[in-house]
């Protein structure tokens, strides 16, 4: 299956990114991966910021139908469960899964209301830098669990 994450902004912490790129190499071994970052907006207007990154979201991510928002309030699931998921979407007719991973400000509503599956990473917030290694590295666990590697205990 190939994955790719849509994310607004880069990395900026330095650490962050390490981590992000050490569950990267990881995963380029499990997973067709790809990471496309689109740029954050510095709109003042909070609506507005939104409504430009949504637009931008929506130009890497088509097609949304094949699209999964990682949400704060998304479906709540465990490891096991996150990994029953993706095996179920990859015997699904389609082979790619686009999961998208917003600003500092989350996602329009608007562009919410067009993606078919929200996930949340946990009940507590994070931000959106945290959020973008926390995906990686249960999509890193996922397919340890499929595969019965020790990763996972």
């Amino acid at each position: 299956m190939k994955i790719r994450f849509v994310c607004v902004g880069k990395l900026a912490n330095p650490h962050l990114k390490a981590l992000a790129d050490d569950y990267r190499k990881r995963l380029d071994r499990v997973f067709d991966l790809e990471i496309v970052e689109v740029k954050d907006s510095d709109d003042r207007d909070g609506a507005a910021r939104l409504a430009k990154e949504a637009d931008r979201i929506r130009a890497a991510a088509e097609p949304l139908s094949e699209c999964m928002l990682w949400d704060e309030l998304g479906e709540a699931m465990d490891s096991r469960g996150f990994s029953v998921l993706l095996v179920k979407l990859e015997n699904q007719s389609s082979k790619r899964l686009t999961m998208i991973i917003g600003s500092s400000h989350g996602v329009a509503d608007s562009l919410k209301a067009e993606i078919p599956r929200k996930v949340q990473l946990s009940k507590f917030t994070f931000t959106h830098e945290w959020a973008r290694v926390l995906a990686l590295e249960q999509l890193y666990r996922a397919r340890c669990i499929q595969k019965n590697l020790p990763y996972h205990h």
